[in-house]
């Protein structure tokens, strides 16, 4: 018998797990195939593409998914290795291209949680404390078709220089709460309708999709009318709609991110 045992660390890191929202009624009402496409279209996302670099130090995210689950990670300062910097605003910025994609494109609720923390790579299998966080933002804290970001990552980029693109702690903490809106119940979340706006190739198409974003809405509300459980969910959405349209007409020099 061989005793011996592979050396596993933590290593801090910031990571984002995200659910599909109300997976369960997909399986009752749509094909195999069709959720079969769903997942692929999201995991692809959601997935880091083939990692090129000129700079071999630099590190490759881990991405992890299981069913209507998904798991990205990229350790903040891995022994021998570059930085993770900017990696906060880095993931932030691709929840809000996912998040308005799947569900634009696909009729696909996410949730989830951004958080920073420990975690360990073993045998293919991320676990740690971070991990554990992660599901408890997504499940007891999210509740809203929302990715919620901790507190503890707007403290971590207070404090960990390794995460920092600007200058300092404070620099980038603003840089980063531009793409976050503070919610009724003191939580961030990612403010992807009002974020998307400006990374649109075609700035004129942003009416449009906020058309439909509000006819998704709509249609969820009728569908769901007589549903305790799941409509609150469209509830939030709708007021969430409403308040970034309400401020998208504002000038510029006076809109504020709640």
């Amino acid at each position: 018998m061989n005793n011996n045992r592979r050396v596993v660390k933590y290593e801090r890191s910031v990571l984002t797990y995200i659910d599909i929202l109300g997976f369960r009624e997909l399986i009752e009402t749509r094909t195999a195939g069709d959720i079969s496409r769903s997942i692929r279209i999201l995991r692809e996302q959601v997935r880091p593409r083939r990692f090129k670099t000129t700079i071999p130090r630099m590190t490759k995210p881990d991405f992890r998914n299981f069913s209507d689950l998904f798991v990205l990670r990229r350790a903040i300062a891995p022994k021998g290795k570059i930085p993770a910097m900017g990696e906060v605003h880095s993931q932030i910025l691709r929840m809000v291209h996912i998040q308005s994609n799947v569900l634009l494109n696909e009729g696909i609720l996410l949730r989830g949680g951004i958080t920073v923390g420990d975690v360990a790579l073993s045998y293919g299998q991320l676990f740690g404390p971070a991990v554990i966080r992660g599901y408890e933002l997504e499940s007891q804290v999210a509740r809203f078709p929302r990715i919620v970001v901790g507190e503890e990552v707007l403290d971590e980029l207070k404090a960990n220089q390794a995460l920092w693109v600007h200058n300092d702690g404070q620099t980038e903490l603003r840089a980063v709460k531009s793409l976050l809106r503070r919610d009724f119940d003191g939580e961030y979340f990612v403010d992807y309708l009002r974020i998307l706006e400006g990374e649109l190739d075609e700035p004129g198409d942003y009416p449009g999709l906020l058309e439909l974003h509000n006819e998704f809405i709509k249609q969820g509300m009728q569908r769901y009318k007589g549903r305790a459980s799941v409509l609150p969910k469209y509830k939030w959405l709708r007021e969430y709609h409403r308040r970034t349209v309400n401020e998208s007409r504002k000038p510029r020099h006076i809109t504020e991110n709640s």
